[in-house]
């Protein structure tokens, strides 16, 4: 098997164990902030207080990441920016585009060789489960050297984005009620075809009932291998399948030791059976947002940060482009808008 795979994976299977041991802009525009917390900068059109609150949760969970799993790295060498829209609207203008179309997301992380961005909607009812999902993909991204299969990077960020806080404890493991809810009323996929979707496939970008399906069910196998240790079971599954070349459900014979067919057995069982393991975590203290330093935003950088998010989707580049020229009519000397700009015609220059 490949070493560097199985050693960017190490992190990932150490959690069986420690679980199972344990200047303003004009009127009508909205006015953006930027909040510094010890770990995160964040910048939001939400408001002051809304901002310390993304900034803590991201703070804690930084806190419950760094238990759960010691070997990883949670001081990623990538800048991270965080931003937290105040509406739906506004992140759709980010989203990624399918068939010409934004998809539906309330959240979204997007990974880059100089910076990497977590963009949220602050208009829905609970958008601390997109909070901690999306800051799971980031961990993910910078402990794991390529991109694996969308069942297993959603599935790891969902089991994550359940993690309830208090100012006790965090809880490890709960799986929402909507996730048996959602499997009950709409059918389960079967392994082999969920282990099959890609990260083009329509399953993965159509909004509708099989997406809601693949992300519940991802979810669920994820559960399902932490609470029966068979996390280290990955390594052998990916193993035989990128390493040696296998198809899926030979794969899944390999590394789990039982017929796709089985696995849809065990892990409908385990759906109707409701049971499931969860680990408390003492929470840390001194996590303090009224002390996170705030300043209002002038609309070239608030600009200027928009700009590197669509430079940085393979969606908008020719839109960033446009918007860090705008930037600099106003202000030629926009120290980012000439490094976007810079960085934008080097990576023309290179795809050519």
């Amino acid at each position: 098997m490949n070493s560097l795979f199985r050693h960017h994976l190490f992190p990932l299977f150490c959690l069986c164990t420690i679980l199972n041991s344990v200047q303003p802009a004009s009127a009508g525009e909205p006015q953006w902030v930027e909040i510094q917390s010890p770990h995160f900068s964040v910048i939001t059109d939400a408001g002051d207080k809304r901002g310390r609150e993304v900034a803590m949760r991201f703070e804690q969970m930084r806190t419950v990441f760094s238990t759960l799993l010691p070997k990883a790295n949670v001081n990623t060498p990538i800048p991270l920016q965080i931003v937290a829209f105040r509406n739906t609207k506004e992140i759709r203008q980010y989203a990624p585009l399918w068939k010409g179309k934004p998809t539906e997301v309330a959240g979204l992380f997007q990974g880059g060789q100089d910076r990497s961005f977590i963009m949220l909607d602050m208009s829905v009812e609970n958008p601390w489960t997109v909070v901690f999902h999306e800051y799971a993909h980031q961990l993910m991204n910078a402990m794991m050297p390529e991109s694996l299969d969308p069942w297993y990077e959603e599935g790891f960020a969902e089991y994550f984005s359940s993690i309830e806080v208090d100012s006790k404890e965090a809880r490890v493991g709960k799986i929402p009620n909507y996730d048996y809810q959602i499997l009950q009323q709409e059918g389960m996929m079967k392994i082999a075809d969920l282990f099959s979707v890609r990260q083009n496939s329509s399953t993965y970008n159509e909004s509708g009932d099989h997406r809601t399906t693949f992300y519940a069910e991802s979810s669920m196998v994820m559960h399902y291998l932490y609470d029966n240790q068979m996390i280290p079971n990955l390594a052998h599954y990916f193993g035989a399948k990128i390493d040696k070349g296998e198809p899926v459900e030979q794969s899944i014979q390999q590394g789990f030791g039982m017929s796709s067919a089985e696995f849809d057995k065990v892990l409908r069982n385990y759906v109707s059976s409701g049971r499931y393991k969860y680990y408390p975590i003492p929470n840390p203290p001194n996590i303090v947002s009224k002390d996170y330093a705030m300043k209002p935003l002038v609309a070239a950088d608030s600009s200027a940060v928009l700009a590197d998010i669509h430079l940085h989707s393979r969606d908008y580049q020719d839109k960033a482009i446009a918007e860090f020229q705008e930037i600099l009519k106003a202000e030629p000397n926009h120290a980012a808008a000439l490094r976007g700009l810079g960085f934008a015609y080097l990576q023309k220059h290179d795809f050519a």
